[in-house]
């Protein structure tokens, strides 16, 4: 009897300590049940580009479904998908940091940060004082910072 409660805990303790994004659907910035507004997550990393992907080349993934621009990209995520997917679940990560909100983002409004995909809003009001991205960049480490330590508080559900 001990054993067992023995291997319980090591398992309790090696599940809560596994390192994954994985998130609940309703963490994810979906619209119907497609992530990232049908983006392609892999070309952000390999084309360089944000890229809408097609229908035909789709993958779900914990409970959302991906759209990838080529076989190669779906297949890519497939490997890993974790290495591709957004971070702060896919949210405008400057209102994350800021406000700790979960802003729609525009996956036109993007970049590379530390290895990780980020996505920014775009709206009227960006269109009047400047680009969130561009003050973002004049101090990455202490938006990534705030918006680290904003997720980790954030009740994890839908806005």
């Amino acid at each position: 009897m001990k054993k067992i409660n023995t291997f319980l805990v090591v398992a309790a303790i090696l599940t809560a300590c596994s390192s994954t994004t994985e998130l609940p659907k309703d963490q994810v910035y979906n619209v119907d049940g497609i992530a990232i507004d049908g983006y392609d997550p892999v070309a952000y990393f390999e084309q360089g580009e944000a890229k809408k992907g097609v229908a035909a080349e789709s993958f779900n993934y914990n409970g959302l479904v991906y759209h990838f621009s080529s076989t190669k990209n779906r297949l890519l995520f497939m490997e890993n998908p974790d290495k591709f997917l957004p971070n702060y679940g896919g949210w405008c990560a400057y209102a994350v940091a800021e406000t700790s909100t979960k802003m729609q983002p525009d996956p036109a409004q993007w970049q590379i940060n530390d290895g990780e995909l980020i996505l920014f809003t775009s709206n009227f009001m960006t269109t009047l004082t400047g680009s969130l991205k561009e003050e973002w960049n004049e101090d990455p480490a202490g938006f990534e910072t705030r918006a680290d330590d904003n997720w980790s508080q954030m009740s994890h559900t839908r806005p």
